[in-house]
């Protein structure tokens, strides 16, 4: 999986701490570059060794983080997540995890590692809780924190109005009783 080489991520920081707004664009974009080669990795990992895409219904249970796939009602696949935040048809915004109270703190604690990173290289889309956005923005985040953050992958649920990204911080496959 690709990664930023050491040189590379030097030379962003020195970027960034010149102040430039160019070279804080420039860093940002060479994060989203680094960020989709490895999100598209972890997704075709997740498709090859899990067939995630596959199965017939998924369930999200919030309290205890796991995220479960079954064919036939039969339990096939149990992930543990982390929320990373949210897409809205209607307002057209994104919504971090850490922004909204209906999803519970021990399931986004590590977007904090992002924040504090958007903070300390002034990338504003990290730091603020909610702004306007195109779905394909919501990927970006989803694929930084991938990313950033070192997961398996992304999962992208839907609700009544969007979508909810998560990032799947370990899976199995369950075997039959």
């Amino acid at each position: 999986m690709p990664a930023l080489s050491l040189i590379s991520l030097i030379s962003i920081v020195l970027m960034l701490l010149t102040g430039n707004a160019h070279a804080r664009q420039q860093g940002w974009e060479q994060v989203l570059s680094a960020s989709a080669d490895y999100s598209a990795a972890t997704q075709k990992a997740l498709d090859d060794d899990y067939l995630v895409s596959s199965y017939e219904y998924w369930d999200l249970d919030q309290v205890t983080g796991e995220l479960t796939f079954a064919d036939g009602g039969v339990q096939k696949l149990s992930a543990r997540i982390e929320f990373v935040g949210s897409y809205s048809d209607r307002s057209k915004t994104w919504l971090w995890s850490w922004g909204n109270s209906t999803i519970t703190p021990a399931l986004y604690k590590r977007m904090d590692v992002l924040r504090s990173l958007g903070a300390k290289h002034q990338f504003s889309k990290l730091t603020q809780r909610s702004w306007t956005a195109q779905l394909s923005e919501g990927w970006e985040m989803a694929t930084v924190a991938n990313y950033l953050l070192k997961t398996k992958g992304i999962y992208r649920v839907p609700f009544e109005t969007g979508f909810v990204f998560l990032l799947i911080t370990d899976i199995r496959k369950v075997q039959p009783e």
